[in-house]
């Protein structure tokens, strides 16, 4: 067995428990082999459930220490690390948690993860320097209606069916955590990181509508179509106008393109 093949039955080893690596071990010293090998399958499911916890702390610490490992334990038979960053071990625990009978009865738990997953990722997003209200400022009257926008890397729009949020938040500041429960209607939430630090908000069903589309690429005539459903037609072009500003605002907009205007280099002079 070459090493290739060496690191290869190791790694079937601790995640599939697969023998073939036994028949290259022998025991040693008065330590059996079943102990030996269980040294580093035990280190290694140790490390991932560190690992785990320390993406998902409020989870952890909303379910209490115990529940957490029955939880890592079980996630990890399903779901064994695919990533070299254990600081993206467990990107599949909220639709984990979803499915299982065990904690579908508590929505807000995939909810919960849903929600701390996406923050850190805003905060670990790639950087992107904000588009200016000078360089929109510059844009042609007769260019908007095909004028595109590109969106801040850290920039996710979530829908809620529980307070997970709120939930969050208490978790996160140490005080009194609300009663989870689960909403009437859905709740649109934008995620996005600002001066180095991960923000939310709740959105309107119209701004969810337009910010889907403007992350799909659409056209700002098009985005003003879509808000025809729930405003006037008269009233739209000041809705998409305030739309606009507090997005530039929140700093989620990083370039804008369009027939005339690239404004990742500026706009032309």
């Amino acid at each position: 067995m070459n090493l290739a093949e060496l690191q290869r039955a190791f790694k079937n080893h601790l995640l599939h428990d697969d023998d073939r690596l036994a028949r290259q071990v022998v025991s040693s010293g008065g330590l059996p082999l079943e102990l030996r090998l269980g040294v580093y399958a035990d280190a290694y499911q140790a490390r991932l459930a560190e690992a785990l916890a320390s993406n998902y702390p409020r989870l952890q610490q909303h379910l209490g220490a115990q529940p957490f490992r029955s939880l890592s334990r079980a996630y990890l038979a399903a779901h064994p690390s695919h990533t070299v960053s254990v600081r993206w071990f467990g990107d599949r625990l909220p639709h984990y948690l979803a499915r299982q009978t065990r904690y579908t009865a508590r929505p807000w738990l995939a909810e919960l993860a849903h929600w701390e997953w996406a923050i850190a990722a805003a905060f670990d997003a790639a950087d992107a320097a904000p588009l200016s209200p000078v360089t929109l400022s510059k844009v042609a009257p007769a260019a908007w209606a095909t004028l595109r926008f590109g969106i801040h890397p850290s920039a996710q729009r979530l829908q809620l069916q529980t307070n997970a949020p709120a939930l969050f938040k208490a978790l996160s500041e140490e005080t009194e955590w609300p009663s989870p429960l689960t909403l009437e209607q859905p709740q649109d939430w934008l995620i996005w990181r600002q001066d180095l630090a991960p923000k939310y908000r709740s959105l309107a069903p119209d701004e969810a509508r337009a910010f889907d589309l403007m992350c799909s690429h659409a056209s700002f005539g098009e985005i003003c179509e879509a808000l025809c459903e729930w405003h006037e037609p008269d009233q739209v072009p000041a809705q998409a106008a305030s739309l606009l500003q507090r997005w530039l605002s929140d700093q989620v907009l990083t370039r804008m393109l369009c027939d005339t205007v690239d404004a990742q280099h500026g706009a032309r002079d």
